[in-house]
């Protein structure tokens, strides 16, 4: 079974397509993402959206943690600096 396959090209170009779409809020908008990562209500904000989306479908609700964790650290990595 290939990645490529024709039943998981249109889940690749939809992953593609949400990474440059966040990329460019993170590019335009970067007080959005500090304030999320870097306050109390943000963090509950995004530790509730993960339960919610696990709850809906466990590898999802895994998948969000692990880029939300990928994220903080990039905000507190840019933040010490």
């Amino acid at each position: 079974m290939s990645i490529f396959s024709k039943k998981n090209l249109n889940l690749i170009v939809g992953l593609i397509t949400l990474l440059l779409l966040l990329w460019i809020v993170m590019y335009a908008v970067p007080s959005l993402f500090v304030s999320l990562f870097n306050t109390f209500l943000g963090n509950m904000i995004l530790f509730g959206f993960i339960l919610l989306s696990g709850m809906y479908e466990p590898k999802l609700g895994l998948g969000l943690a692990v880029v939300f964790i990928i994220l903080y650290q990039f905000a507190h990595l840019s933040k010490n600096k």
